[in-house]
């Protein structure tokens, strides 16, 4: 199934859109409609669609200014943009595609034919650079597993691990917690994007991790939260992240092997967005 977005203040244009793709034989579409560009890109906080067919002149916002805020808000591999254009304006065309759109149709040269054929080809565009990305995740965790065999140093294995996921994962902080106490711990390494505030060596109390999830830890779940507000965090967990910046949050516990029965808990690997 294929998300498409129709970002188009004109309900006919949809109208015909929607028609286009619902005779389309070659793929199913699960279809959304916007009448204006805010809306679209609060839609593309929570879910990311495969296509967006994008009209150049909305109500709210111009469609290279929305091309500028959706780059801020997702990369770019996630999403193709195809933008619709007056008869006249292929100049406007070429600078949306210079600005990050994909493909441009001219509304009044539309055919069922030209239409589908473009839609074909964002969404072949958006599975190669799917699949170029997933080849570079794997060259990325190869490159981890070669320099943590390459070094017996706990802090270089650490340090370079936190570096080549942040690569990975594009994400703003990734660190490594470690558990020094039952109630602190301290940050022991830490890879994050120029503009955030560092907290490496920071010591912070272990009961804000344990109070909420301590126990699924110990277990070796994974935990995940796209907000964090929404996640069911005690108020002094929230304040914690909200003083690094965090809004996504992504904890893998590390563990380390014990004969008894359980698992000793040595520390949490954590991903901030």
């Amino acid at each position: 199934m294929t998300t498409v977005f129709f970002v188009e203040d004109s309900a006919e244009d949809r109208a015909l859109y929607r028609r286009f793709l619902e005779r389309d034989d070659r793929y199913t579409y699960d279809i959304y409609e916007f009448g204006s560009g805010n809306k679209a890109l609060q839609a593309c906080q929570e879910k990311i669609p495969d296509v967006i067919l994008l009209d150049f002149q909305l109500p709210d916002l111009g469609g290279l200014e929305f091309l500028t805020q959706l780059q801020r808000q997702t990369s770019n591999s996630q999403v193709s943009v195809i933008m619709l254009t007056r008869q006249g304006d292929e100049t406007i065309a070429v600078q949306a595609i210079k600005s990050g759109a994909d493909d441009y149709l001219v509304k009044g040269k539309l055919t069922r034919e030209n239409f589908c054929r473009t839609i074909h080809g964002a969404i072949k565009h958006k599975q190669l650079m799917q699949q170029l990305e997933q080849q570079e995740q794997q060259r990325l965790v190869g490159a981890i597993a070669l320099d943590i065999r390459q070094s017996l140093k706990l802090q270089d294995i650490l340090a370079t691990s936190v570096k080549k996921v942040c690569q990975l994962f594009k994400a703003d902080r990734v660190l490594v917690y470690q558990f020094t106490h039952k109630v602190h711990g301290s940050v022991v390494a830490e890879s994050i994007l120029p503009q955030w505030t560092p907290i490496f060596g920071l010591e912070i109390e272990a009961t804000c991790f344990q109070e909420n999830h301590g126990e699924k830890y110990r277990q070796g779940k994974i935990w995940a939260a796209t907000n964090i507000y929404e996640a069911g965090l005690s108020d002094s967990h929230i304040q914690l992240l909200e003083q690094f910046q965090v809004k996504a949050n992504l904890v893998v516990p590390i563990l380390l092997e014990n004969k008894g029965t359980q698992a000793l808990e040595w520390g949490l690997f954590i991903v901030h967005q």
